[in-house]
């Protein structure tokens, strides 16, 4: 680098940019000059000139002049700057997305009002990151003092977090505004916590649990597809299974206590429950009976239909 001396209208000419911009870098204390003239003009150089460039390089990268200032100084890493920046760009565009997705959707909408626009317009509040955290607040809340497996916790978590697509319909949009308000009601956690608190007893065996459920779940999704009535002697057969399995993984007695905690759940807990799950698979695309949670409701009713008579007649 040669260091010869450069004068403001120079540096200027050379960096493209105007002598008015470059005495406000210099004002700023981001680009001092190398020395003064005797007329008190000031005079810069080659290392200057590259620092000039690394300026407009950060500006345009949106980061502040008291930013470029501490890396000028030392005082704070060009990566940890540049980091920053990405972030909040990356947010920047994230809530564009949303806010683009929200009138595409209103438009897709024959004759839109603003009540569509306003009903639509609560999605933009909310950023994909803010919807997880407040989902992981949720379950911190729910397990709270619940001895649950941490990995177990982390696998529910994933399967239920929303995602919210890239072109969302208006009912996508529904089912995430739906979604952020349950997952921050304080009756909704609250349910949820006494839900877990009931079931993560010592005794239980989620694992257990949920093989018992994944199989008598499928063959009540087999015996739906089949038309087979809940009435039915399928019906009785599957509501016994679901009881004495269910009872196994929870060190439980398949009688009619067990049965009408069973009951008591689907009414106080797994209704809602039911409903996020309803929700995600809106937003996830997915469609028909498997993703509306019918097998819960059709084995709880023949539970319902075949066993308390049969714990009745006793």
């Amino acid at each position: 680098m040669s260091n010869r001396p450069y004068t403001i209208g120079e540096i200027a000419r050379l960096s493209g940019l105007s002598v008015r911009r470059i005495r406000f870098y210099s004002d700023e204390g981001l680009l001092p000059p190398m020395a003064r003239t005797e007329s008190g003009y000031r005079v810069y150089s080659d290392e200057d000139l590259a620092r000039l460039d690394l300026i407009q390089a950060l500006r345009e990268a949106g980061i502040s002049l008291d930013a470029i200032g501490k890396i000028l100084r030392r005082k704070l890493s060009l990566v940890d700057v540049l980091q920053i920046r990405l972030q909040a760009l990356e947010a920047e565009i994230a809530t564009k997305q949303r806010i683009a997705a929200v009138l595409q959707t209103t438009l897709r909408i024959p004759n839109p009002t603003e009540a569509d626009l306003r009903r639509l317009w609560t999605m933009t509040a909310y950023s994909q990151t803010q919807l997880r955290d407040a989902v992981e607040r949720m379950y911190e809340q729910v397990t709270s003092g619940v001895e649950m497996d941490p990995a177990w916790k982390r696998r529910m978590i994933e399967q239920t977090m929303p995602e919210l697509p890239a072109a969302p319909t208006p009912e996508q949009i529904d089912a995430w505004n739906e979604i952020m308000a349950m997952v921050t009601d304080k009756a909704y956690i609250a349910e949820m916590r006494a839900s877990f608190e009931r079931m993560w007893s010592p005794e239980f065996d989620p694992h257990a649990y949920e093989q018992a459920s994944s199989e008598t779940m499928g063959r009540v999704r087999e015996a739906i597809d089949q038309g087979q009535d809940l009435t039915s002697e399928t019906g009785r057969k599957l509501a016994q299974e679901w009881l004495e399995s269910s009872a196994r993984a929870m060190r439980r007695e398949p009688d009619a206590a067990f049965l009408q905690w069973h009951l008591d759940q689907y009414r106080k807990h797994q209704v809602r429950t039911i409903r996020y799950y309803e929700l995600l698979a809106i937003l996830r695309g997915e469609s028909g009976p498997l993703a509306r949670g019918e097998e819960y409701h059709w084995i709880i009713a023949a539970m319902t239909h075949h066993l308390t008579r049969s714990f009745h007649d006793k």
